[in-house]
């Protein structure tokens, strides 16, 4: 395999996982950081005890020959123009969720990507999170037959304690609960159990947390392709610790988290099974599986394949987040979900 120079842009919580992947993968060089506050980037690559130039500008990024790989560690506003900039200087690019503030930015990405031929992966870890692979083979294998029904739940409560925090809770940068960190429930929803084409959401007002400039609390129905039923939930702003939960019922079995029960499959059973694994369990980016997912980027890269976490695929993810947040402004009215 080749040996990929690795440009970085951003310097926040997220980008000092991506600083020790790169640095230290046999496959990949980190070649610099590039953050807009000066020294910030500096400080970052110091306390991991790792060299790298610091960019003073995102021109000088660019302008590195070395870079074959961008990624994207910035708040979601500068999403669209880095992005697109690294496909039309043909650089390969790890894309950090959410994939813009507007459905608009993750297509115009798409569409950048589709001309200059790059390959992209956009991190929605929980693909890569142990439980998932599991059901996602329980589900090759069979065992969950047709969906019938499915939901996934992202309850992770803000507090300012977390990095990036001012952000995550504002309108311009965090968006909505959804495309905050409700994001990856829906993604996940979409990956274990098939495109969604309708939603009908509901909102709560902030009650606890007076930082929040959307509403932190949003339940919505969904309807899949297939004709299944289901339901989305984010919660920012409750008395809870952080939870992630995931069920899909299908004709020949059932997978709730990682429980597992089929009687067509496991003749007499009587209840669930359970399988040990690591769970998603936690929102700290350190428990997250950022080195599967860049393993998994090379070997694209290297085989010339789309990651299924590409940018291709993960459009649709934000198409749901943003009807979500059409159907809860419009009280719950059902909204088409944008799939071409």
């Amino acid at each position: 395999m080749a040996r990929y120079g690795v440009g970085i842009i951003g310097a926040g919580w997220v980008a000092g996982e991506y600083v020790k992947i790169f640095a230290n993968h046999p496959h990949t060089e980190l070649v610099g950081v590039y953050n807009r506050t000066p020294g910030k980037a500096t400080a970052l690559l110091a306390s991991h005890g790792i060299e790298a130039r610091e960019y003073a500008s995102l021109d000088e990024l660019f302008d590195d020959e070395r870079i074959q790989i961008i990624a994207s560690c910035t708040h979601p506003d500068t999403r669209r123009e880095h992005c697109v900039r690294a496909a039309q200087t043909g650089r390969h690019i790890v894309i950090e969720k959410p994939v813009g503030v507007t459905l608009d930015d993750s297509l115009a990405i798409r569409d950048a990507v589709a001309r200059a031929g790059v390959k992209t992966v956009t991190s929605f870890v929980l693909r890569w999170n142990p439980q998932f692979l599991t059901v996602k083979q329980l589900i090759a294998d069979g065992v969950l037959g047709d969906l019938v029904y499915g939901e996934a739940d992202y309850w992770h409560p803000l507090q300012d304690v977390y990095p990036g925090y001012r952000a995550f809770v504002s309108k311009s940068l965090g968006v909505s609960a959804f495309v905050c960190g409700g994001c990856h429930a829906v993604d996940t929803l979409r990956y274990v159990g098939g495109e969604i084409v309708e939603v009908s959401a509901f909102s709560a007002a902030k009650r606890m947390n007076d930082d929040f400039a959307y509403d932190p609390v949003v339940a919505a129905t969904v309807r899949f392709e297939n004709g299944a039923v289901g339901k989305l939930a984010t919660i920012l702003e409750a008395d809870t610790p952080y939870i992630f939960n995931c069920k899909v019922f299908g004709t020949e079995g059932t997978i709730i988290d990682n429980q597992v029960y089929s009687s067509t499959h496991y003749p007499g059973i009587l209840g669930y099974w359970s399988f040990p694994t690591v769970k998603p369990d936690s929102g700290d980016v350190e428990h997250h599986p950022f080195k599967q997912e860049i393993d998994h980027f090379l070997e694209c890269i290297e085989t010339d394949t789309e990651s299924h976490a590409s940018i291709h695929d993960s459009w649709k993810t934000m198409s749901v987040c943003f009807a979500i947040d059409e159907s809860a402004a419009k009280g719950g009215q059902p909204v088409r979900v944008r799939l071409a």
